[in-house]
């Protein structure tokens, strides 16, 4: 299954967002995105399951990972909405956490985009005030990080 590592989480504004430019685009926040924690590799260009949700895209203005299923694009902290570029992301929802993956990252209803909702915090919306969340508990698959244990392997 074909994978994009190099997708962050944005300590700032706590959107999804990808961090493989040097150009760190416009954040909520103000300024570029602050990319912290893991290093996310998500599977595009496969097809959709029950528990596998297709149309997330890149968003070629803010960089920012948003929802692409709908006629509404959301809101884009670069302007306007938000505009499709790259791959078209399939993202795991509702299924048991394994190692090196993540869960509570969901849909913002006012701006569109995949944010992290596993904290008190919000994040900064573009769309005023914190994230809100609907839909789907995403279960993303993220790269080993240094101090995760090691699998031993039975054979």
């Amino acid at each position: 299954m074909p994978q994009q590592t190099e997708w962050r989480f944005c300590s700032r504004c706590s959107a999804m967002f990808f961090d493989g430019y040097a150009d760190k685009s416009q954040c909520a926040a103000g300024g570029g995105h602050a990319a912290a924690g893991y290093d996310f590799s998500l599977p595009y260009d496969v097809e959709g399951t029950p528990t596998d949700q297709t149309a997330w895209r890149f968003c070629g203005k803010c960089k920012e990972m948003f929802y692409d299923g709908d006629q509404d694009k959301g809101r884009c902290t670069a302007g306007g909405g938000h505009e499709s570029a790259g791959f078209l992301f399939v993202l795991p929802h509702d299924v048991p956490g394994a190692a090196h993956t993540q869960d509570s990252w969901r849909f913002c209803v006012q701006c569109r985009a995949l944010f992290y909702d596993g904290s008190p915090q919000k994040g900064l919306c573009p769309a005023g005030g914190g994230h809100a969340s609907a839909g789907y508990n995403f279960v993303l698959p993220r790269l080993p990080a240094r101090g995760d244990p090691v699998p031993i392997d039975d054979n």
